[in-house]
């Protein structure tokens, strides 16, 4: 028979043993850490944070890789509504999540239509921001002061200025100052193999055997021919799926405008247009016709080909002969800031080096994305060429 003495120690025993377990689990959760952001800036937090703040709306793709389940849910506001930049992503998350449509919006996407003041009002305590792009950016030193002296800490990512070399990074960051490590290792390593694809093939061509490209950014933004991205962004993705952008050695800088009469004389062998718009997009007008090409969320093939055959025309581009010889291309504009940047570098490569990447599917390389790192499903194109059927 056991005594009510030895049963009171028991007790205390395993009072004392559920304290002692309650304080390390409290203390692990509090235990501050630091982490080194894509501006190179040390930051320390003592604890996980709750309430973000984008700098770009469409960030919201980096953090659905983190959270299938819920990433609206630690979002304290951002910066141009995701309808504005990304309308079919923004259909496909209001149909999931119509909490999307609360957020609050603090600008749109420049950095000088950042509310300060909103941002503070949202007792927000994390925003990531782009290392260089929309919003803020590293070199607003003031703005970050400000963030920082309120309480907000701020650290920059970078899925734009070098891609392929910041995304692994940037996702890994998120990752440590989200307590979602675990789920960006996973991305990091799927990431890593599907870009080693690509980049094993590549490094055996000579200089000689690359295909000259053009690409033809943001189409139907511009009246004029032709906006063109020469450094980072996409001309990344050019650059390591093995292509030669005729636009690097005439045009300064990051971006830029080539003129018709100049590209016609260089006759580029590949064509590649980037694509802005989106299925159902809202016009000013019922009668308008949108210049865009259409790629991405809910945009079926054939919407997606006529829109770009239709570009083409509009900008007196039938003349390319990458458009005689059936080499006329559009990616999704948005691969150009997101973590699935490394899919368009897939296709890219197949459209060059068709025979020797086969082997290589970009299809299966963004179903799988979707299925494993996305809170919404994979529907639309993301890509497409000028089938035979246009030319005859």
């Amino acid at each position: 028979m056991v005594s009510s003495f030895t049963l009171n120690n028991i007790r205390l025993c395993l009072a004392f043993l559920l304290l002692i377990t309650l304080s390390s689990v409290i203390y692990a959760e509090q235990k501050p850490f630091t982490v080194t952001d894509l501006a190179n800036r040390k930051i320390t937090f003592s604890e996980q944070p709750k309430r973000v703040i984008l700098g770009d709306s469409r960030y919201l793709h980096a953090l659905s890789i983190l959270d299938q389940d819920n990433p609206i849910k630690p979002i304290a506001g951002m910066l141009s509504k995701l309808e504005w930049v990304d309308y079919g992503s923004y259909l496909e998350y209001q149909k999931r999540f119509p909490e999307i449509d609360n957020i609050p919006i603090i600008g749109r996407s420049s950095a000088d239509s950042f509310s300060i003041e909103s941002a503070i009002e949202l007792k927000a305590d994390l925003a990531i921001f782009s290392l260089d792009g929309h919003g803020p950016n590293a070199r607003h030193a003031n703005t970050i002061k400000i963030l920082e002296k309120a309480g907000i800490k701020v650290i920059f990512v970078d899925f734009r200025k070098a891609p392929l070399k910041n995304t692994p990074i940037s996702l890994m960051l998120l990752g440590k100052v989200l307590g979602k490590e675990a789920q960006a290792k996973h991305f990091i390593r799927y990431y890593k193999q599907q870009l080693n694809k690509v980049t094993t093939t590549i490094s055996k061509l000579s200089p000689t055997q690359k295909k000259r490209v053009f690409i033809h950014s943001r189409v139907g933004v511009l009246s004029a021919c032709c906006e063109t991205m020469s450094r980072g962004m996409m001309a990344d993705f050019i650059d390591t799926a093995g292509g030669n952008n005729i636009a690097l050695s005439v045009v300064p800088g990051v971006a830029g405008i080539m003129n018709q009469e100049y590209l016609l004389a260089q006759q580029p062998d590949v064509y590649i247009a980037t694509a802005v718009g989106s299925k159902g997009m809202p016009k000013e007008s019922p009668d308008d016709e949108l210049p865009y090409v259409m790629l991405g969320a809910g945009v079926p093939e054939k919407y997606a080909e006529q829109s770009l055959h239709q570009a083409l025309i509009r900008y007196n581009l039938t003349s390319l002969m990458a458009f005689q010889t059936q080499q006329s291309y559009a990616l999704w504009h948005g691969f150009y800031n997101s973590p699935l940047n490394v899919v368009a570098v897939q296709v890219v490569a197949k459209w060059l080096y068709p025979e020797a990447f086969q082997d290589l599917n970009p299809d299966a390389t963004l179903q799988y994305f979707f299925n494993h790192f996305q809170a919404i499903p994979l529907t639309g194109v993301y890509w497409t060429k000028l089938s035979k059927a246009v030319h005859e």
